[in-house]
């Protein structure tokens, strides 16, 4: 009867519910995010927001660093290592919802790295973005397949 119910609600089987065991996601967050924009309840589409929820979070921190860095630079005030990274950042156009992206397919879901110059992003985004990369996984509950 429960499984039945999961799969009626969510459309899969509880078993399949542990894909969301290490994920540190806020599921009440959500859902009723889902519920608001009229998206479907279902498994996947639940590993889908979470994905892009993750992804954006990352976007943010490179806007972040970008706008700091910017200011920095406009006023005339970057030392070496922030022009160091300012150049790493506009060489190589950091843009993480170009450059990471995710399958969902129940077992088959992953969260992956794909992009041009890949291990010169991989290095920047482990250099600069690292504990951002680690809450991105976190978040998720998925590594990245690099």
């Amino acid at each position: 009867m429960r499984n039945d119910l999961i799969w009626a609600i969510l459309n899969c089987g509880i078993d399949d519910l542990s894909m969301l065991d290490d994920a540190g996601a806020d599921m009440f967050e959500i859902v009723d995010h889902m519920k608001f924009e009229g998206v479907e309840l279902s498994l996947n589409n639940i590993l889908e927001e979470v994905f892009k929820e993750g992804i954006y979070r990352l976007e943010q921190a490179v806007k972040e660093l970008r706008a700091e860095l910017e200011k920095e630079r406009k006023a005339g005030q970057m030392s070496d290592e922030s022009a160091d990274r300012w150049e790493k950042l506009d060489r190589y156009r950091l843009n993480p919802e170009e450059d990471f992206g995710y399958y969902v397919n129940c077992r088959d879901t992953s969260l992956y790295f794909y992009t041009d110059h890949k291990e010169e992003k991989q290095e920047i985004y482990e250099e600069l973005f690292g504990e951002e990369l680690q809450a991105l996984v976190d978040y998720t509950g998925f590594d990245i397949q690099w």
